[in-house]
């Protein structure tokens, strides 16, 4: 949902309407953009919890796994990772 469009559409309108028969009702906008809002912001949460990229044990033992390929590659050379045609 837009939340700026939402806003300035709120903006507009009154915290009370009148509903068909002329009766002054509270407008249910702002509960229904609080809820999306509330929504939004529950499954950025759920998403953040899950990333670990920048959590420094995760970084650490990159490093390492990256490390110890670089010192295979180096041991075995670029060649050594094509299979060789047997004659």
């Amino acid at each position: 949902m837009d939340f700026r469009a939402a806003q300035i559409e709120l903006d507009a309108m009154d915290m009370m309407i009148e509903n068909r028969r002329g009766t002054p009702i509270p407008n249910s906008l702002p509960a229904v953009i609080d809820v999306l809002k509330r929504r939004q912001l529950a499954v950025i949460r759920s998403m953040s919890l899950n990333q670990t990229a920048s959590d420094p044990r995760t970084i650490h033992v990159a490093a390492n796994l990256e490390g110890a390929a670089r010192a295979a590659l180096k041991d075995v050379g670029v060649a050594g990772l094509v299979d060789q045609l047997v004659n």
